[in-house]
């Protein structure tokens, strides 16, 4: 089928015509309305369209507001420019520092290869054990240098279990895939894992190994003779050891997403909402702090987990396995031996905790304590010993960052004098656990500008009177129950972030959702928490998240077997934080009752909109 050439010439040039036509499409709306609401609301549009196709850098995007937002009128330069860097910056900028301090210690191999040898290698066990690590590691690192590390180990260990000491070409949906069986010893897929953690970015992910087409004929009699020489009674048949194969692969960037709802830090839509949260609703109580998210979003992280598992253990390693129907056999033991030793050599050669292992794991977790500790919300906080309000979150993780720079990498050599004296006669410099370079190389400073631009959507929007125009067109929802209102809007934006960037969702929605909460006269949690929750859970497609990404470009699943999964882990996440914030939230945060510093909030918003139209 030929393409006609200029509709060739269209998709070659789409971003740049993108790019171009938009802001002429849209031109008409603050040039017929002339006020600010209209101005506001045409820079929000055009960044949409930008930030939903992607037609240029997620980062570029968020620079607009800079531009635009002083030009219309809308807000001071210095107005827009102090809302990039908030207080919330400052906590995703420590908060990522002492993230990017465990990845390069090892600290964070060394944990997930310790609780594997602890649960063992049998495939249910295996997976719960895969899903548990990765959900604890993602909520303090990212998700995508989870995945990156993880998805390696899957790769080794299932090749000894399934693909032991021979070659075999699997075919996959429509991918073909060389697998060439290790010899035991090295396994380069760990060695590469940091090395695609640190040139992988969140919107350009490096395949990591290469994918070896085979003939037609090679591919079909491989597959028959395997079914042939491994399809018995009591042995998995290719396509059973196929399906947990896939199952290994899809729970580890499952596990990272869910795991980066229960914690502040742990993924970039909550900071969006702390930060907006913070700007809208100045005078809120009590504020979003990294205890109040902890305290309320980890138990509903948990249960998803736990059911997204029972679900991808039935789906993938079925019935029989998990109730221990299928007789075990010799080869079964042989197989889970290799496992173990994979784990085990790889353990091994880590070697015993380094200094800067110990001393990272010291400040990360004192880190999690002063967080916690600092206004958990049911008790009073350390933050009492100073001046009200000038701790934050943000303080405790400059703090931390700070000391991880000249806290020593390794042990010093005075300690060693004390004991055993001097082996030169001479002292020497000893680095830092982090220096420059390394941070300034593995630092996602485009989510900086992200988080920026999310601040000033919400700052414009609430200054020009936009917030209080989308109060008024969306006065016709009262008459709806509230659990049905946050129940579909909770939904659309699961839904949305399939296809577009969960942070740039969660910029364009809060302010909106916000304002919907005070025209319903609504708990503001209410309606922001399960949606910007929700954001976080795409599970359905390659091109949703990083983690997605990664996880398929390694060949073992296709599309069809994201959406086949994903689809009713969507359903569970959704379920589990709308239950959560119906039951559990209405008694945590008290949302029966609409809050007086909301209402405030909107008398003002009112007035000020009013003077501005």
């Amino acid at each position: 089928m030929t393409i006609h050439p200029f509709l060739r010439f269209l998709w070659i040039y789409k971003k740049i015509l993108i790019v171009l036509l938009t802001p002429i499409l849209i031109l008409p709306l603050p040039l017929t309305a002339g006020t600010k609401e209209s101005s506001c609301g045409y820079v929000i549009i055009l960044m949409a369209v930008y930030w939903i196709t992607e037609a240029l850098p997620l980062a570029v995007t968020s620079l607009v507001p800079l531009i635009l937002f002083p030009l219309l009128g809308i807000l001071k330069a210095s107005e827009v420019a102090v809302l990039y860097f908030k207080d919330t910056n400052w906590l995703m900028f420590g908060g990522l520092m002492i993230a990017v301090a465990v990845e390069t210690s090892g600290l964070h191999k060394r944990i997930a290869l310790r609780v594997l040898l602890i649960v063992g290698v049998r495939p249910r066990w295996l997976m719960f054990g895969f899903m548990s690590v990765t959900f604890f590691l993602s909520m303090w690192i990212s998700n995508t240098a989870t995945t990156a590390m993880l998805i390696p180990i899957v790769e080794a260990i299932v090749k000894e279990l399934y693909e032991p000491e021979r070659q075999k070409v699997a075919y996959i949906g429509s991918r073909e895939t060389s697998l060439n069986a290790n010899d035991g010893h090295d396994n380069p897929a760990f060695d590469s894992a940091r090395e695609n953690t640190e040139e992988s970015g969140d919107n350009s992910i490096q395949p990591i190994r290469e994918m070896k087409a085979a003939t037609e004929e090679d591919r079909d009699n491989n597959i028959i003779e395997l079914e042939s020489t491994e399809n018995t009674d009591n042995d998995m048949s290719f396509n059973q050891k196929n399906s947990i194969i896939k199952g290994m692969t899809i729970c580890i960037p499952y596990a990272a997403s869910i795991g980066g709802t229960a914690s502040l830090t742990g993924t970039v839509p909550n900071l969006v909402l702390s930060g907006q949260f913070e700007e809208i609703f100045p005078d809120a109580t009590p504020k979003l702090s990294f205890g109040i998210w902890i305290s309320y979003c980890l138990p509903q992280a948990i249960i998803t987990m736990l059911l997204a598992y029972c679900w991808l253990s039935l789906w993938f390693i079925g019935v029989g396995d998990c109730m221990k129907c299928r007789k075990r056999n010799d080869e079964d033991e042989a197989s889970e031996t290799r496992g173990k030793g994979v784990i085990k050599r790889e353990y091994a050669k880590l070697g015993k905790m380094t200094w800067a292992e110990v001393t990272v794991l010291s400040v990360f977790a004192l880190t999690a304590l002063l967080w916690f500790f600092r206004n958990p919300g049911y008790m009073t906080g350390w933050s009492i010993l100073f001046e009200e309000s000038y701790v934050s979150d943000g303080t405790v993780a400059v703090s931390m960052a700070f000391l991880l720079f000249f806290l020593p990498r390794v042990k010093p050599e005075f300690i060693n004098y004390f004991k055993s004296g001097l082996k030169d006669g001479r002292y020497q410099s000893v680095p830092g656990v982090l220096d420059w370079r390394t941070a300034q190389k593995m630092f996602p400073w485009d989510v900086t500008l992200l988080l920026g631009a999310g601040f000033g959507i919400a700052g414009a929007a609430t200054k020009s009177g936009l917030s209080a125009w989308f109060g008024e067109q969306l006065s016709g929802l009262k008459g709806i129950d509230d659990w049905i209102v946050c129940l579909t809007m909770t939904t659309f934006i699961c839904l949305m972030t399939e296809t577009t960037s969960n942070t740039a969702t969660s910029s364009l929605f809060v302010p909106i959702l916000a304002e919907l909460a005070k025209t319903l006269e609504v708990h503001p949690l209410y309606l922001l928490l399960p949606p910007i929750i929700a954001a976080s859970f795409a599970f359905m497609l390659p091109v949703a998240t990083p983690p997605n990404a990664i996880a398929f470009s390694y060949g073992r699943i296709t599309v069809w077997d994201l959406v086949k999964a994903g689809w009713m882990v969507n359903i569970i996440g959704i379920l589990v934080i709308t239950l959560s914030i119906n039951t559990f939230g209405v008694a945590f945060f008290n949302l029966r009752e609409f809050p007086d510093w909301a209402n405030s909030t909107m008398n003002e918003v009112a007035t000020n909109g009013t003077g501005l139209c």
